[in-house]
C-alpha cells in the first residue's frame, strides 16, 4: 500500500502542477485583458472623442461601434476566462475526491477515472487529469461497486469491468488519506463527512452522494421528479446538485438564468446560496412564493404572509374567531377550493351575459348580442380581462365612427340656419363637435367601464353570493361552516387586509383572467419543502412555468402548518399532469443527524421502522425540566458554553411563537451572543440563533435547543411541528420544558433520552 501512496501523490503533485500552471496562463490572461482594456478606451477616447458626440456624424457612430464591439468580445472572453480561474483556485485546494479504474470491453488496459467539481484538461495534449463529477463517466463512481460496470456515452452504451474505486480526503492541497471501497460509500468516509459541522457538511456533500440520490440528480427522462424522504435524507442537496447536473449537460443550450428555485424564505435562500458555487454553478435565481406574489400582485391591500399566519395558529386558540379562520385556512388550502376557482374562471369565460346595447337617437351601435359574440367566439382566445378590453376598445371605435357621421349630420342639417351661416367653417365645425361629444358622452363613458373590474371584486363575488360558491364546489366536497368562512373572509377583506390563505387564489385569479407573465426561457424549476405548498400555489407555479421541467422535494411528516399543505403527493401529480414523463423517487435513509437523535424523532411519529438511517454515534437527546424561564436560559446558556467550546459552530435555539422566542432572546443576549429570527424576511448568519420554530424548517445545525415553555406543543396538529424542529440537529438535541414532560415524548422509550430535573 506504501508503493500506492507513493504513486497517488505523485499523481496529486502532477495535477497540482497542471493547475498551478493554467492558472498562470489564465492570470497573464487577465492581466492582458485589463492591459488591452485601458488601450481601447483611450483609443475610443482620442478617435471618437470619448463618445459620439454627433448623433448625425456616421463615421463617428461606426468608430463608436467598432470599439464597442472589440469591448463586448474581450468581455465575452475575461468572463470566461475568470469563471476557469475560480474553478482552478478551488481546485487547488481539492483537486478531486474519487477515482475509478474502468476497463472497456475490448480494451487491453484499465483508465484512470479521477472525479473532481471540474473538468481538468491540457488543452495541447488533451490529457484529462480530472472528470467533472457530472460527467457520464463519473456515474459509476456513484452507482458501481467494483464488478461489472457501464455507463450511458453519447454514442451509447460503454459497458466493461469497474477493477477499482477509490476515495480521496485533500485539503490544501495535501493528501490526508485515501480509502479503497469495496463496499457503499456509507461507512468511513461518510460518517467522517457527516460528522462535520453544519458548514463544511453542506460543502462536501458531493463525495457522499448515494445511489438513491445520484438517480435523482441524474435523471433526464422525466418533465417531473418528485423526490421524497425523510428528515436528514438530502432532499435540498440532491435538489441543488441536480441543477448542476443539468446545467452542466444543457451547458450549450441553458445556462443559471433559465433555471429557478422556489425556497421556503429569504433565510433558506442565504442558507444554501454557498452551496452551488461550490458545485460550479452560479447566479441561479433563488425566490420565494411569497416574494413572487407580492411583485405580481396587483393589489393595494395589506398583505400579511406566513408570521402572521402561523402566529394565529400557535398563539390564539382562545380568540373569538379562531374556529373560523382555522376552517377559512383549510378550505381555501383544499383540493376542491382549486377545483371551485377554476369552475368560477370557466363560468366567467364562457358564460359572460352582462352586456347591454348601445343605441342613441333609436340607432344602435353595437348590441349586447354582438359584443357577446366577440366575447365567445372572435376574441376567445384571450383571457378574460384583455377580452373585455378589446371589446370596450371595439365599442368606443364605433362610438367615434357614429360620432363622425353625427358630427357631418349636423353640419348639413343647420348650414343653412343664420346662427351657422355666419360662422366661418373652422368654427361651424368646432360647434358641432361640441354638442356630438356631449350627446355621445354617456355612452362613451359606459364604454370604459367595460373590462375595469377589479380582480378583488370577482374574488369577493364567491364569499358575497355562497349560493354560487356551493354550486362551483363538488357534491362530495361539502363546507360545513361555508357562512361562517364567507364572513370573515369578507371582514378581512373589507377592512383592506389579505392573509396568506387569500393571496394564492387572488393570485390565480389574476393570473387566470389577466394573462399570465411570459416565463418562456425558464427552462426548470426546482420547489423545496414541497409538502408547505398549498395546491392553489402549485397550481400557479405549474401554470407560470408551461415550457419548464420541474423537481420537487418534500417530506410530508414535515408539514409546519397542520392546515394549509399539499396533503399528499397524488395531487402534486394531478396539478403537474405529466402522463407518462414523471417520476417519484422515495428516499428511504436518513443522512443528517446521529441514530440517537434520528430514533428518538422517528418514534415521535412511530416512522422507525420505514426509515433506515446511518449509524453514526453520538449523546442522547435530553429534556432538561424547568421550573421558569430564569432557570430555562441558565441551562440554555449553560449548554450553548459547552457546545461551543465542543466547536459546534452553528447552534439553534428554536422557540414555537414569536412572544417565546422573542422573550428568550431577550434574556439570553444578556450573557452570551447571539442573533434573532423572527421573520420570513430575514438572513442566515451563523453562530447563535435564536429563531421561531416554522422558519426553522428546511434547515439543519450543528445543536439544536428546543423549547417547550409557557406554550408548549400539543395535539396532533402539533405533532409534525414539533418533530420537524426536532430533526434541525446534526450532533446534539435539547429540549427544555416547565415542569413536565412534552406531550409528544411522552410515549418515547425512557431510555432512547435522557431527563436532567
Amino acid at each position: 500500500m506504501q508503493n500506492e501512496r507513493m504513486a497517488e501523490e505523485a499523481r496529486l503533485k502532477k495535477t497540482l502542477d497542471e493547475i498551478n500552471r493554467q492558472l498562470r496562463v489564465k492570470y497573464n490572461d487577465k492581466y492582458v485583458f485589463e492591459k488591452n482594456m485601458r488601450e481601447t478606451y483611450k483609443n475610443m477616447w482620442e478617435e471618437v472623442e470619448g463618445a459620439p458626440t454627433n448623433l448625425n456624424d456616421p463615421e463617428q457612430l461606426i468608430w463608436a461601434k467598432l470599439y464597442l464591439d472589440e469591448m463586448r468580445n474581450m468581455e465575452s472572453v475575461f468572463k470566461s476566462s475568470a469563471r476557469k480561474i475560480q474553478y482552478l483556485e478551488k481546485m487547488r485546494d481539492n483537486p478531486y475526491f474519487g477515482r475509478i479504474d474502468f476497463q472497456e470491453d475490448g480494451e487491453d488496459r484499465p483508465d484512470q477515472i479521477y472525479i473532481g467539481i471540474s473538468t481538468l484538461q491540457n488543452e495541447d495534449s488533451l490529457e484529462i487529469f480530472v472528470y467533472d463529477w457530472r460527467a457520464p463517466i463519473s456515474n459509476m463512481f456513484y452507482d458501481y461497486e467494483p464488478g461489472r460496470a457501464m455507463y450511458l456515452s453519447p454514442s451509447g452504451t460503454i459497458k466493461g469491468d469497474l477493477l477499482l474505486k477509490r476515495q480521496y480526503r485533500i485539503k490544501n492541497g495535501r493528501m490526508e488519506y485515501m480509502f479503497d471501497s469495496d463496499i457503499k460509500i456509507d461507512d468511513d468516509i461518510l460518517q467522517e463527512i457527516l460528522g462535520q459541522s453544519k458548514d463544511e457538511k453542506m460543502k462536501g456533500i458531493v463525495t457522499t452522494i448515494q445511489r438513491e440520490q445520484n438517480r435523482a440528480i441524474r435523471d433526464e427522462g422525466h418533465k417531473l421528479l418528485i423526490v421524497e424522504g425523510p428528515a436528514g435524507s438530502g432532499k435540498t442537496s440532491v435538489a441543488l446538485h441536480r441543477i448542476a447536473y443539468l446545467l452542466y449537460r444543457g451547458r450549450n443550450s441553458m445556462n443559471s438564468s433559465n433555471v429557478v428555485i422556489f425556497s421556503p424564505n429569504e433565510m433558506f435562500n442565504d442558507y444554501i446560496s454557498e452551496v452551488l458555487p461550490e458545485l460550479g454553478e452560479e447566479n441561479v435565481r433563488q425566490t420565494t412564493f411569497m416574494e413572487y406574489a407580492k411583485s405580481s400582485l396587483k393589489t393595494k391591500l395589506k398583505i400579511y404572509g406566513l408570521n402572521h399566519q402561523m402566529e394565529f395558529i400557535l398563539s390564539y386558540k382562545n380568540s373569538l374567531y379562531y374556529r373560523d379562520n382555522i376552517e377559512a385556512i383549510r378550505f381555501k388550502s383544499s383540493v376542491g377550493f382549486l377545483s371551485a376557482l377554476k369552475r368560477y374562471i370557466d363560468l366567467l369565460n364562457y358564460n359572460h351575459c352582462d352586456f347591454e346595447d348601445f343605441s342613441i337617437r333609436n340607432k344602435t351601435i353595437i348590441s349586447a348580442a354582438e359584443q357577446a359574440d366577440l366575447f365567445c367566439k372572435e376574441y376567445a382566445y384571450l383571457p378574460y380581462i384583455p377580452r373585455l378590453i378589446k371589446i370596450r376598445n371595439r365599442i368606443l371605435f364605433l362610438i367615434k365612427k357614429s360620432e363622425s357621421e353625427r358630427i357631418a349630420e349636423l353640419l348639413k342639417q343647420y348650414e343653412s340656419r343664420p346662427e351657422w351661416s355666419d360662422l366661418k367653417p373652422a368654427e361651424r365645425k368646432k360647434r358641432a363637435v361640441r354638442i356630438v361629444l356631449e350627446e355621445f358622452r354617456p355612452l362613451r363613458e359606459k364604454a370604459r367601464q367595460i373590462g375595469k373590474t377589479k380582480i378583488i371584486d370577482i374574488y369577493r363575488e364567491l364569499f358575497i353570493n355562497t349560493d354560487l360558491l356551493h354550486k362551483l364546489m363538488n357534491e362530495q366536497e361539502t363546507v360545513e361552516n361555508l357562512t361562517g368562512i364567507s364572513k370573515i373572509t369578507l371582514r378581512q377583506i373589507n377592512k383592506g387586509k389579505l392573509y396568506l390563505e387569500d393571496l394564492a387564489p387572488l393570485l390565480y385569479l389574476q393570473g387566470k383572467l389577466n394573462g399570465m407573465v411570459n416565463t418562456a426561457s425558464i427552462r426548470h424549476v426546482i420547489i423545496d419543502e414541497a409538502q408547505d405548498y398549498t395546491p392553489v400555489q402549485m397550481q400557479i407555479i405549474r401554470e407560470l412555468f408551461p415550457n419548464s421541467g420541474f423537481t420537487i422535494v418534500g417530506d410530508l411528516n414535515q408539514s409546519i402548518n397542520p392546515y394549509a399543505n399539499i396533503g399528499n403527493m397524488n395531487t402534486v401529480l394531478e396539478i403537474f399532469n405529466f402522463p407518462e414523463k414523471h417520476v417519484h423517487i422515495k428516499m428511504g435513509k436518513s443522512y443528517r443527524s446521529t441514530a440517537e437523535i434520528t430514533r428518538f424523532c422517528n418514534k415521535m411519529l412511530s416512522i422507525e421502522q420505514s426509515v433506515d438511517f446511518i449509524n453514526r454515534k453520538g449523546s442522547l437527546p435530553y429534556v432538561t425540566i424547568v421550573q421558569d424561564i430564569n432557570e430555562c436560559v441558565e441551562r440554555v446558556n449553560a449548554d450553548i458554553k459547552k457546545f461551543t467550546e465542543e466547536g459546534y459552530r452553528s447552534i439553534a435555539v428554536i422557540g414555537k411563537n414569536i412572544e417565546e422566542t422573542k422573550n428568550i432572546y431577550r434574556l439570553l443576549k444578556t450573557v452570551t451572543g447571539c442573533h434573532l429570527v423572527v421573520r420570513e424576511e430575514s438572513e442566515f448568519t451563523a453562530g447563535v440563533t435564536v429563531i421561531t420554530s416554522y422558519l426553522a424548517k428546511g434547515l439543519e445545525f450543528d445543536a439544536v435547543l428546543v423549547l417547550n415553555l409557557s406554550n408548549p406543543y400539543e395535539g396532533t396538529a402539533e405533532q409534525r411541528l414539533f418533530y420537524t424542529v426536532c430533526t434541525r440537529a446534526l450532533h446534539r438535541l435539547g429540549i427544555y420544558t416547565l415542569k413536565t414532560l412534552p406531550e409528544h415524548i411522552k410515549s418515547i422509550p425512557k431510555d432512547m433520552y435522557r431527563i436532567i430535573r
